[in-house]
């Protein structure tokens, strides 16, 4: 597997080549972008301009959030639909055919609906994708305070899976937010029951030394450092066959109150000590 740092660590709001050169000299096969930004640098630079600066720093695009609302009002969702095409074959040039987004778990209207809703919406989307060979994948919310009001109706990943099956397209998958599967009482059993091509992007942090009901989103912790079961989800993930980015998605952990370069070394350490325990490298 390979480690992509999440810009999410870095304090200082470091530029792109910042961001690049930080993840070069701290060891990160991967950087996750923002894609509309890099889109625009390519439309004034040249796409080979973009392709080149990756490739000069030694760092890949390793995946980026879904470029459009889906959940905005229709005419609005529609207008960006079409719009979506250029944006797809943009990843595909720069090598990055993956993208990801979140869903609510919760809904205010009925949960019936707001399931076909879903599935509705990310056919759309899907579909759009499916034509550049990008992959889509779909992350649940986990914790108990994101559904403490609403009407539950998916923060599972086996929820999650099968909305992927009745959307019924090759290029949805998960985005494994190990946090979100934690949150949510995930097994080890459920992630050895995956194919290692049912996961487009996995999301890799550490949970804060407290109870299930008291965690909360905005507060990770870096891996090792928590409650995680992190070697034994590693292990697990390498069984299935999984090879693709973990990228350290970490919020506060005191990660804000260090340079950016101490955090990702801080980071890229700890990602490689779980690792180390696994038996594996986390750059293989």
């Amino acid at each position: 597997m390979k480690l992509a740092l999440h810009p999410v660590i870095l304090s200082g709001s470091p530029d792109l080549d910042q961001q690049l050169a930080i993840a070069r000299d701290a060891g990160y096969a991967g950087l996750d972008i923002d894609i509309m930004g890099l889109k625009a640098r390519a439309e004034e630079q040249g796409l080979e301009a973009v392709r080149g600066l990756f490739a000069s720093y030694g760092v890949a695009p390793a995946g980026c959030g879904l470029p459009l609302n889906w959940q905005a009002p229709d005419a609005e969702f529609e207008t960006a639909l079409e719009g979506l095409g250029p944006i797809a074959q943009f990843m595909v040039d720069i090598d990055c055919p993956r993208t990801f987004t979140y869903i609510m778990p919760t809904t205010e209207g009925d949960p019936n609906e707001y399931w076909l809703y879903l599935i509705d919406r990310f056919h759309a989307v899907g579909e759009v994708l499916a034509d550049y060979g990008v992959r889509l994948g779909l992350e649940w919310l986990g914790p108990a305070h994101i559904r403490a009001s609403g009407k539950p109706v998916i923060h599972t990943m086996a929820q999650t899976l099968q909305l992927i099956k009745e959307i019924d397209l090759f290029n949805l998958g998960l985005l494994f937010d190990v946090w979100h599967w934690f949150t949510s009482e995930g097994t080890i059993e459920e992630i050895l029951d995956l194919y290692a091509d049912q996961i487009v992007h996995v999301h890799w942090n550490d949970a804060p030394d407290k109870p299930l009901a008291d965690q909360v989103d905005s507060l990770r912790e870096v891996p090792g450092r928590g409650i995680i079961p992190l070697v034994d989800v590693y292990r697990a993930l390498v069984e299935i066959g999984y090879e693709d980015y973990l990228s350290v998605e970490i919020f506060n952990a005191g990660l804000p109150d260090l340079p950016a370069m101490d955090a990702a070394k801080l980071v890229k350490a700890a990602c490689d000590e779980i690792a180390a325990k696994a038996g594996a490298s986390a750059d293989a």
